[in-house]
């Protein structure tokens, strides 16, 4: 590099190796049903008005709407949301006819966001306005002689190569594509096979042939009709930038509630366009009730996104199917522990207190079931997924909640925790840190004006202890709390949810923050920059914060990563292994209080 004379000065990386970036902690991911949204593709929310937005109305016959509300009620920031259909369920559609003398379908419109189906009957709550909306209107500078091929205009504004121009002259119409443009004389051109062979008069009107759809929807069955969106200028000709199809299906800027696809295609250009046509209605859109493998199916829908906490609350939308709660559980679960993911944690609630039959429960006194059989309900359901290291936690019991779909004054319900949980974890990792138990005084569940079951404190206790599942729970001063933080693992090792979260985040941040070693020379110089440089620093700072409880670093965490555990065959292979261990700090969960009484230390004499 040639210096210049003075000073000079020149950037370089240094001796410096890349800080190990924070993995994040608290994203949920959420699998069910919804009122519409492209099944298995997720999507990312920050409130609940987004995910109202983008997936309708809280469904009365789920639970989805309920958790992703709890979820951002109580602390959480950023979910991903899957919509679950049955197969064979259909997208509301639309024909528009062409404007031959015998007319044929053009175009077909049906219910989709972004070029892609959107089954259900929500729409059916569509419907289309067609109106001509062309960008050029003109006319001849001169007439046109006989057998003509190109035309001057007297204004050039909105006309391109690929236009399809009509020519009006008295009450004969032409359409012609364009295929040059002549800006200077204000000339255009088009296909010399396809002559006007009359020509034009003087007095000839000239417009572009684009049309215009109108969609409007209907929020609800009482509600009127609102334009949603307005697709100007639309060209039936696949070769024009305003093609229809590729606007309104386009991946990023395509419509939020429809989709196109051209039908037929022989009319000739010009009357292919769509009639004109005023409130359309989109037609036999269907829904079919999800199986346990299409909400395995759904899960996958999250396999390029960061999450760490899934949620499946509408496993319990489906109670008179046997055995498909548990199994749609046991999906999760095994979506979570899986070589795709192994950096997730499946938040789930135990099965509703028994009620009669017909009876939706608003108030504890609606159940029948009493709370000692439902503890043994809650164990038995539980210990389904009992297992050595579980990558799941369950909750009990249900929470009473406002209910957005009900009906009359003040309406309420019985939701499944999950999502309000969720919330929880994200709202304790943020104050307190990731290694904290998301439960205790603080991990109170906003939004939650009551539980299924007061459980006692020996209920809980067994609750906990045999069954593996956390009460929610009423707490003098507090409200209604988490209570408890276990697992469903029934090594100790792995008992508790920070435990958990604490392994898959430290997993998520080495995974991620080393992917720089990637192809470096493999020598004791990268091992040590790895070892000391980039992971001892990260570790030490989830010491500082208590994440390994308070004894000295050395004894609570060890990074290996040296010649020891990369012998010379292992590095001819081009495997560079780090291996990192360390002791998660564990909650206090039974507290033991002595009272007593001592001695006084007081004397008696007689003087």
């Amino acid at each position: 590099m040639a210096l210049n004379v003075g000073v000079n000065v020149l950037e370089v990386d240094g001796l410096a190796s890349p800080a190990l970036e924070r993995a994040p902690t608290s994203v949920g991911a959420f699998a069910g049903l919804t009122e519409r949204g492209v099944p298995g593709r997720a999507q990312r929310v920050s409130s609940t008005a987004q995910f109202l937005a983008r997936f309708g109305r809280i469904r009365a016959d789920g639970f989805l709407g309920y958790a992703i509300d709890g979820f951002f009620r109580n602390g959480g920031r950023e979910a991903y949301v899957v919509r679950v259909v049955g197969a064979g369920s259909t997208s509301a559609r639309a024909d528009l006819d062409d404007r031959q003398p015998t007319a044929a379908p053009t175009l077909r419109i049906e219910a989709g966001q972004r070029g892609e189906p959107d089954p259900g009957p929500w729409g059916t709550r569509l419907r289309l306005d067609v109106r001509d909306d062309p960008r050029a209107r003109t006319g001849l500078s001169v007439a046109a002689p006989p057998n003509a091929t190109e035309a001057r205009l007297s204004s050039l504004d909105g006309i391109r190569e690929g236009s399809v121009v009509r020519f009006v002259d008295g009450g004969t119409t032409f359409y012609r594509l364009v295929t040059r443009v002549h800006a200077g004389p204000g000339r255009i051109e088009w296909d010399s096979a396809a002559p006007i062979v009359p020509g034009l008069g003087a007095t000839t009107q000239v417009t572009t042939a684009e049309f215009r759809i109108v969609v409007r929807y209907q929020p609800r069955a009482s509600a009127d009709f609102e334009t949603v969106e307005e697709w100007r200028h639309l060209a039936m000709e696949s070769e024009s930038p305003d093609y229809a199809v590729s606007r309104i299906n386009h991946e990023q800027t395509g419509s939020r509630y429809v989709t196109a696809t051209v039908l037929g295609g022989a009319a000739p250009i010009g009357v292919r366009l769509p009639v004109v046509a005023s409130s359309v209605p989109l037609q036999s859109g269907t829904e079919v009730a999800p199986t346990p493998a299409n909400f395995q199916q759904g899960l996958h829908g999250f396999d390029t996104h960061r999450v760490q906490l899934l949620g499946v609350p509408d496993a319990h939308a489906f109670p008179t199917v046997p055995g498909a709660r548990e199994q749609i559980v046991r999906h999760a679960l095994d979506y979570c522990e899986s070589s795709v993911r192994g950096d997730c944690m499946f938040v789930g609630s135990a099965p509703d207190r028994g009620a009669p039959a017909g009876v939706t429960p608003t108030s504890a006194g609606d159940y029948s079931e009493l709370e000692s059989d439902y503890v043994n309900t809650v164990k038995g359901y539980a210990a389904t997924f009992h297992g050595r290291k579980v990558f799941g936690a369950l909750y009990a019991p249900w929470i009473r909640v406002g209910d957005p779909a009900g009906t009359g004054p003040a309406p309420v319900r019985f939701v499944p925790v999950e999502g309000h949980v969720m919330g929880v974890y994200a709202r304790t990792e943020r104050a307190r840190g990731i290694h904290k138990a998301p439960a205790g005084t603080a991990a109170r569940v906003r939004g939650s004006l009551g539980v299924a079951a007061d459980f006692t404190d020996a209920q809980h206790t067994d609750l906990v202890r045999n069954g593996l599942v956390n009460g929610v729970r009423r707490s003098p001063g507090a409200g209604i709390i988490v209570a408890a933080s276990r697992t469903l693992s029934s090594d100790t090792r792995w008992w508790f949810v920070n435990v958990r979260l604490l392994f898959n985040f430290v997993k998520s941040s080495l995974r991620d923050g080393l992917r720089f070693v990637r192809q470096e020379p493999h020598t004791e110089d990268l091992r040590k920059a790895v070892r000391l440089n980039v992971v001892r620093p990260f570790l030490l700072g989830l010491w500082r914060q208590g994440a390994f409880g308070s004894d000295p670093a050395d004894d609570v965490f060890t990074i290996v990563c040296g010649p020891e555990n990369n012998p010379p065959d292992q590095v001819s292979l081009g495997r560079f292994k780090i291996e990192v261990y360390f002791y998660p700090a564990r909650p206090a969960e039974t507290i033991l209080i002595t009272v007593g009484q001592q001695p006084s230390g007081a004397t008696a004499s007689e003087g």
